[in-house]
């Protein structure tokens, strides 16, 4: 059985949209086929077609697709004693609807696609749903920054806005998985959401709601959905999300790359 870290769960801001749900679950060990089957009916979400959701460990089921077993059945592949599923289940309960609307987005595209060319909507799906970041800010400066990688004025001379007019939420599983151990380097592939000022004194269940909503209704106008579309954030660099922040870290350009210059065909 792999080890519960509750205090970097409870504590860590890369686990911060799981707090409330958390919270709710108890759980003091690793989740097991029972936990997940017990779930209550006020955290089980649902697919579009009404399904409730269910956790199964993947050697129960049969060879159906992921995305369509989803779909048509309400199953999860979860692996046992596995933390990129397991958070892949929470995000479920954190994002119900936006998760949702990312597996309809698979069935949408699937159907479109011609032989067996995967399309790029579904590329930048499961780029956010495995790396996503959701960033609500209420400053077009800070979102200016981001587009930019304008990372000193993002992460430094801005600093005192993270959480006044700008706030990162972790929603990709891949992306969480890495925050059980950080390393230099990682990179979330970021949706922005505008948001009022008002917006940051909401309770935290609130602002997941609200974000959530927002977006599953952007995915549901996926059709211009590319990776592309995606801005890169280097995560070590949000105020307080790695130890050491100081100068010399903010100035390797390594890891904290200037934005590449287009190149216009001559």
């Amino acid at each position: 059985m792999l080890p519960w870290p509750h205090t970097l769960l409870s504590s860590s801001p890369w686990f911060l949209p799981l707090r409330p749900c958390l919270q709710s679950l108890g759980w003091h060990s690793f989740p097991d086929a029972a936990s997940w089957q017990a779930l209550p009916d006020t955290l089980r979400p649902r697919t579009r077609s009404g399904l409730p959701v269910q956790f199964i460990d993947p050697a129960l089921l049969d060879a159906q697709a992921y995305e369509q077993r989803i779909a048509t059945r309400g199953e999860v592949a979860t692996r046992p004693a596995n933390w990129h599923d397991a958070f892949n289940a929470l995000s479920w309960l954190v994002w119900p609807h936006s998760k949702a609307a990312l597996n309809a987005l698979h069935l949408r595209e699937m159907a479109r696609e011609s032989q067996g060319q995967r399309g790029r909507s579904r590329d930048a799906a499961t780029l956010f749903d495995e790396s996503g970041l959701v960033l609500a800010c209420a400053d077009a400066r800070l979102q200016a920054a981001l587009l930019e990688h304008d990372w000193t004025t993002l992460f430094q001379t801005r600093a005192a806005s993270w959480g006044e007019q700008i706030a990162a939420f972790s929603f990709g599983h891949a992306l969480l998985e890495k925050g059980l151990a950080p390393f230099i380097g990682i990179v979330g592939k970021v949706m922005l959401v505008e948001v009022g000022p008002d917006w940051f004194q909401l309770p935290l269940e609130a602002q997941l709601r609200d974000l959530d909503q927002q977006l599953a209704a952007r995915l549901d106008q996926a059709e211009a959905l590319d990776p592309r579309s995606l801005p890169p954030l280097p995560v070590l660099g949000i105020p307080g999300w790695w130890p050491q922040q100081d100068a010399a870290f903010y100035a390797d350009t390594h890891h904290f790359r200037p934005r590449r210059p287009v190149v216009h065909p001559g």
